[in-house]
């Protein structure tokens, strides 16, 4: 019989100055390939459609290269079939962009891509249909400080034979900043060449928007002048300069909902970045919970938590979405919900009207995928918070696998090294069980 949850790789024996290295070394190595001249500088996998049988390809560009398709060849698709990629906005770059949305694949299965006779074969998979197989994910924000750690954490990841990634905001830490294109540039070609399968297959990513997607004047040094400065780049006061041109999804605004047939729907939301939290997007959320009330795994993903491990509970934001999105959530039978923002790890008891309850939700998160961690937030008496059931000041990826209607969380550092698990309840088992467990 098949194992439900995914067996755990062998803990990498170099140590961490030695992977550095080799990290570097395999970079260069692709770079060195007679293909790589003819490679985009990055590429990107995303979804607009159907998982299961479409994807949308990003391929940036340096100056000077041409490249309008990119081919696509496997199941249901004769030869090398062209999809011709329309011009986006990389904005205060030099590179160009082309976007192809490619569709009429076969579920569940692989597909080869390049962008020139002779460049890079990459590889693509879809998802599979409703129960077809355990699907397996990888999640977690503030990804990229810096390059190095980013892509340290996307290789142990990327080891657990993932069909796809979802991150919680704060790529880049660009800021929507002109002057730090060179973040966001460096980001999509660290995630092109760590953030890999078996067979050199790219991993699609979904986002979630943050607070450091975001241009706001308070940004500006005390002797910059506002009106000076935009001006010369050309932003307004509060704009997600890269975040809204860079991504395809989320489709025109910044929250939405990806449906994976019946047995999954990712909702990424907007905590307060373009976006308030109270009026239109939790009306928009209200209605999305209710219409998706037959989906198996219903999972809200964004970036400031509602229970924070290191900020104040009391924090306006926070407050906010326990106001206004926890009661929904509860209402319409979420199990888990990720968070992030707070740069640790940590992972809730299960809660239920502000309290300690079997049958409540498990927020998981806090947001290290890729920055330095802090130290756990702590009271007066020197005690974590009452609701955190586990925490750790460490970097993280968390790895989740739905088997029907089963979800397990496994969660790793850099190294591999497994700091902890969970299973969430069926929603069914969940809803037999109402005595409370704790305060």
């Amino acid at each position: 019989m098949r194992s439900r949850f995914p067996a755990r790789p062998p803990r990498p024996a170099r140590p961490l100055r030695a992977l550095a290295a080799a990290s570097l070394f395999l970079l260069l190595g692709l770079l060195a390939r007679p293909s790589a001249a003819q490679d985009p500088a990055a590429v990107f996998l995303t979804w607009t459609a159907d998982p299961t049988t479409s994807v949308t390809v990003d391929w940036h560009l340096l100056p000077g290269r041409v490249g309008e398709t990119v081919e696509v060849r496997g199941p249901g698709v004769d030869g090398w079939r062209a999809f011709r990629g329309t011009p986006v906005r990389f904005p205060h770059s030099e590179r160009t962009v082309r976007r192809a949305q490619v569709t009429g694949l076969v579920p569940d299965a692989t597909y080869e891509l390049r962008f020139a006779d002779g460049g890079t074969v990459y590889r693509y998979r879809t998802l599979p249909v409703d129960g077809a197989r355990p699907i397996r994910f990888a999640t977690g924000g503030d990804t990229q400080y810096e390059a190095e750690t980013f892509g340290r954490m996307n290789r142990a990841a990327a080891a657990y034979d993932l069909d796809f990634v979802v991150f919680g905001g704060d790529l880049s830490y660009a800021n929507g900043d002109p002057r730090r294109v060179a973040r966001k540039e460096i980001w999509f070609e660290t995630l092109t060449h760590t953030l890999v399968g078996e067979g050199n297959r790219l991993l699609p990513v979904v986002t979630a928007i943050g607070n450091h997607e975001v241009w706001e004047q308070r940004r500006l040094e005390e002797d910059e002048d506002p009106a000076a400065f935009m001006a010369k780049w050309g932003v307004t006061e509060r704009q997600a300069t890269y975040f809204a041109h860079l991504f395809a999804f989320p489709r025109g605004r910044t929250y939405d909902v990806l449906d994976v047939g019946k047995y999954l729907s990712l909702v990424f939301l907007d905590t307060g970045h373009m976006a308030d939290v109270e009026g239109a997007q939790t009306a928009w959320l209200a209605s999305v919970l209710a219409e998706r009330r037959g989906v198996t795994h219903v999972i809200p993903v964004y970036h400031v938590p509602a229970y924070p491990s290191v900020r104040s509970f009391e924090g306006s934001t926070s407050r906010q979405v326990r106001e206004r999105w926890v009661p929904l959530f509860e209402t319409h039978g979420v199990r888990v919900a990720f968070e992030n923002h707070d740069h640790v790890y940590k992972r809730t008891f299960p809660l239920r009207g502000g309290k300690v309850d079997s049958t409540g939700i498990v927020y998981v998160g806090d947001g290290a995928w890729g920055v330095g961690p802090r130290e756990i937030g702590r009271d007066q008496g020197g005690t974590p918070a009452w609701y955190l059931e586990r925490s750790a000041s460490t970097n993280h990826a968390i790895i989740v696998t739905l088997d029907g209607p089963h979800s397990h969380v496994r969660v790793i550092d850099h190294l591999g090294t497994v700091i902890d698990e969970h299973s969430t309840r069926p929603a069914a088992a969940a809803s037999a069980v109402a005595q409370p467990v704790g305060r």
